[in-house]
């Protein structure tokens, strides 16, 4: 009688991963995937004439990077000087644009978080998406960076427009973050 009940269960806890994977697998992509297209117009390209520079010491945590809220939206950005860069990110059940493509090496989460370097680095983009397994800051205590406002810490420059944030770094490379809308230099 042991036996059987021990088998069920195995046979129970079997059937009931296996539901699990076929949720969590990451899509398998082999370049040939096309990414979903934004809306251009969401998409912010310049800081409006009239934008507002504010201090960034506003923004800075104990450890020394910088944080902000996206306007009134999902989103928030880190400026780090430390790892010389600068991340955007929301969760994922934040997201209003169509899901990207996870690539074949990610087990985690993609196309939620968004990440620029300050300084080229031979062999990796300067823009591009992270397979995250966790936020990268919490900005649950922090302050909003309002729209039509600008910050410029660490030789990044990142501006709001509504609920979508853009940072740049001094070479002109960019990533755009926000609920409907994401973009990245190539």
């Amino acid at each position: 009688m042991g036996k059987t009940v021990l088998t069920g269960a195995l046979l129970v806890l079997a059937l009931s991963l296996t539901g699990c994977t076929a949720e969590t697998t990451p899509t398998e992509t082999d370049g040939s995937t096309p990414l979903p297209t934004i809306d251009q117009a969401l998409i912010p390209q310049e800081a409006p004439a009239d934008v507002v520079e504010v201090d960034p010491d506003l923004f800075l945590v104990e450890y020394g990077d910088i944080i902000f809220k996206v306007g009134d939206g999902p989103t928030w950005c880190t400026l780090s000087e430390y790892d010389d860069i600068a991340i955007c990110e929301h969760k994922e059940t934040e997201v209003r644009y169509e899901p990207l493509p996870i690539p074949a090496d990610c087990i985690y989460t993609y196309g939620n978080q968004i990440k620029l370097l300050g300084s080229p680095v031979a062999g990796q983009k300067n823009a591009d998406f992270t397979c995250a397994n966790s936020p990268y800051s919490d900005a649950s205590t922090s302050p909003s960076l309002a729209d039509g406002e600008q910050i410029t810490a660490f030789g990044f420059t990142c501006f709001v427009e509504g609920e979508t944030a853009r940072c740049e770094n001094s070479t002109g490379d960019f990533i755009v973050l926000g609920p409907d809308a994401w973009a990245k230099s190539s």
